[in-house]
């Protein structure tokens, strides 16, 4: 099983890598492609929050308390007093940090149903319909939101995956594979199926997800990632410009 830094590295390499071809389509002010990265990067720490005994998710789910509790402000900035937006802020880090967090501690058991792709999904259904109801995002803001929640997520599992393959090993196989991976427990029926019914009563909650299957769908939005895939006969032709000229020889 991946540590928790390979976890985190992996989630910011991928999220980085997809904000970065967001950004180059033009469609999207970069204020938001920092928040879907940030998403990815939180999603792909999620599966971990049935192990409330490690430091690092502890951390990090402190520190996704306190991101909540700041965008609640900022959605919240213009319409209430600042004694107000702090009551909102510390009651919504409260919530998270000891509320949910305690919650999850006692339901879950780790790489239980929680580490698995349906919850994934699940995680990222709620982050639409909490960016779409709670803080008044576009229909497409709020299923970017989620689908970046759950892209970290699937990243998580896949390194996870990826590291019960024992390359080096006598057995190829560890024998944690195929737990990663998992799409529901036969050992868990009830479980499994209030997991699936949770995904599919977020889904029926969430906007419709039209738009933002159609803009996936369109090719005029990959149009300025495809054109500009490589670099021209110049690297950086900015940079280039701003340093000074060889001079001549015999000068």
């Amino acid at each position: 099983m991946a540590n928790f830094n390979t976890h985190l590295m992996g989630a910011m390499a991928v999220s980085g890598v997809t904000a970065t071809a967001l950004v180059m389509t033009g469609m999207f002010p970069h204020q938001a492609v920092i928040g879907y990265f940030v998403l990815g990067v939180i999603g792909g720490l999620l599966p971990d929050i049935d192990s409330p005994n490690s430091i690092p998710v502890r951390i990090a789910f402190a520190a996704l308390a306190v991101v909540a509790g700041f965008l609640l402000v900022f959605t919240f900035g213009q319409r209430y007093s600042l004694v107000e937006l702090l009551v909102l802020w510390l009651g919504c880090f409260l919530l998270l940090r000891y509320g949910i967090f305690a919650l999850l501690d006692r339901l879950t058991v780790h790489r239980g149903l929680i580490h698995s792709i349906p919850a994934g999904i699940g995680f990222g259904l709620a982050t639409t319909l909490i960016a779409y109801h709670a803080f008044n995002a576009s229909v497409i803001h709020a299923w970017l939101c989620g689908a970046f929640v759950t892209l970290g997520f699937i990243v998580h599992l896949l390194l996870d995956e990826f590291y019960s393959v024992d390359l080096l090993g006598k057995k190829l196989l560890k024998s944690s594979f195929g737990t990663a991976l998992s799409l529901g427990s036969l050992n868990q029926p009830i479980g499994t199926v209030l997991l699936y019914l949770t995904v599919v009563g977020l889904f029926l909650l969430c906007p419709s997800p039209r738009p933002f299957v159609e803009l996936i769908q369109d090719g005029a939005t990959y149009r300025g990632v495809t054109q500009r895939l490589l670099p021209g006969e110049v690297w950086f032709p900015d940079l280039s410009r701003r340093l000074p000229s060889p001079s001549p020889p015999g000068r």
